[in-house]
């Protein structure tokens, strides 16, 4: 049976080299979707402390409200009664929580191609050795590294781009979570709570 792929031929390096994306790739998606739903779920609560926030003419409801919804934004309320600081200091906290490991994610989409293209030089390499110990140029002489050197680009390519994505795509979406715990602190700093 016919391979089309050139696994048939790939080496060890390629193998380690294909080994170590496929781990990144793993950590990637996985940290991805962990990013995801978490950001998500703090959006919503956020949202539902929020809404109450607007609606509520009696602050004596709404500090009952914040003491059982589990929002960054009803803790910050919380804190902001007692002091501004407080709550500004927390907020900072919270930021640093959630953008904890964004510098690994944008790592995997940023060194993810160049380990691919370690694995593209070394299977080139493998082709002029195969040259020169073959001492004739045909395509069944060079194919086998030039295969292996197109396999582990091709997933250093494939391994980054959705860190890249997945990068720009949750880091804007924290970004925005933060501005609005910001605009929400500096509101109720403008008014007696």
């Amino acid at each position: 049976m016919v391979n089309y792929f050139g696994f048939e031929h790939i080496g060890s390096i390629a193998i380690i080299v294909l080994a170590l994306l496929g781990v990144m790739s793993i950590f990637s998606w996985s940290f991805m979707f962990y990013k995801w739903f978490q950001l998500s779920s703090v959006g919503k609560k956020n949202s539902v402390f929020f809404s109450k926030f607007i609606e509520s003419k009696d602050k004596g409801s709404l500090t009952s409200f914040a003491q059982i919804n589990e929002s960054y934004a009803a803790h910050m309320y919380l804190l902001n009664k007692d002091s501004y600081a407080s709550a500004a200091t927390f907020m900072e906290m919270v930021n640093k929580k959630l953008e904890g490991s964004f510098p690994w994610l944008a790592s995997v989409g940023a060194t993810s191609p160049f380990i691919g293209l370690f694995g593209t030089v070394w299977g080139i390499i493998n082709a002029f050795s195969s040259i020169g110990t073959a001492q004739s140029v045909s395509i069944s002489t060079v194919a086998p590294g030039i295969s292996e050197a197109l396999i582990t680009t091709a997933a250093g390519i494939f391994v980054a781009v959705p860190a890249v994505i997945g990068y720009n795509i949750l880091h804007s979406q924290l970004s925005s979570l933060m501005e609005e715990l910001s605009g929400f602190l500096e509101a109720m700093s403008h008014e007696k709570i």
